[in-house]
């Protein structure tokens, strides 16, 4: 059994799938791309990601910015070119930035300017159920996790797929969201500070638009996903063990 978490098989999971018993898929897309093999599951995440509601109405808009676990200088990069232009925002947002270790202190001088109670910068972030809870919208990668979550939430987004990732899964993977309506797409050359102030900004002007998008990540969000795979897994043990093949 593999489980393949993008939207675009690997390479590896490509080669395995008409050779296990089963493969776990995040959508009909991946099994497309298999040949119509496997079975559709979605990505395991925490529980907690499906118990966030939708975002708070007439609050400050609120905005996280992830790059994952090691930042993302592009996006940290573009999301300060864009504070000067949010800054002067009748109503400036609230910001939530994880930069990474590396370029913490230097997104923490760019915030100075800012309104000082509208940010808060972290090289890394602990509670993301919390974090997701907090935002109205997303500015992070596309990976297959990060997706997940979003989605669990029901978190509208702006995905900056990582341009490097294998077969440009990560484009793949957000596409998928934009397709469905919940997300904006931005290749990582094309980030700049006016395209993200000009989302937020429209987001905050529209925010009926911004609650469908959530909507629609919400609809994409498998909280069965666990609780299947683990199924198809005992299943195959199950099976082997009546066999009296090896499972060790």
């Amino acid at each position: 059994m593999v489980l393949e978490q993008n939207h675009f098989p690997g390479a590896t999971n490509r080669w395995l799938a008409p050779r296990v018993d089963a493969v776990c898929l995040p959508s009909e897309e991946a099994r497309d791309r298999l040949g119509g093999l496997g079975i559709v599951t979605g990505n395991p995440v925490r529980a907690e990601f499906f118990e966030i509601g939708e975002p708070e109405a007439g609050r400050t808009l609120s905005v996280l910015v992830c790059g994952g676990s090691r930042g993302a200088r592009s996006i940290n990069r573009a999301m300060t070119d864009a504070l000067e232009q949010l800054g002067r925002l009748p109503e400036p947002p609230r910001i939530v930035h994880q930069t990474g270790v590396d370029d913490e202190a230097a997104v923490r001088a760019a915030y100075a300017a800012y309104p000082s109670d509208r940010w808060e910068v972290h090289a890394f972030v602990e509670d993301m159920p919390a974090r997701l809870a907090a935002a109205d919208l997303v500015l992070c990668r596309s990976g297959a996790t990060t997706l997940a979550e979003l989605t669990a939430a029901g978190r509208a987004a702006m995905l900056v797929p990582y341009p490097f990732a294998a077969d440009d899964h990560q484009w793949h993977n957000a596409e998928a969201l934009r397709r469905a309506g919940a997300a904006e797409v931005v290749r990582d050359a094309e980030l700049t500070g006016r395209r993200i102030a000009e989302f937020v900004a429209g987001s905050d002007a529209d925010r009926e638009r911004l609650r469908a998008m959530g909507r629609a990540a919400r609809a994409l969000g498998r909280p069965e996903a666990t609780e299947a795979i683990c199924d198809i897994a005992e299943g195959l043990l199950a099976s082997d063990v009546e066999g009296g093949g090896d499972v060790s």
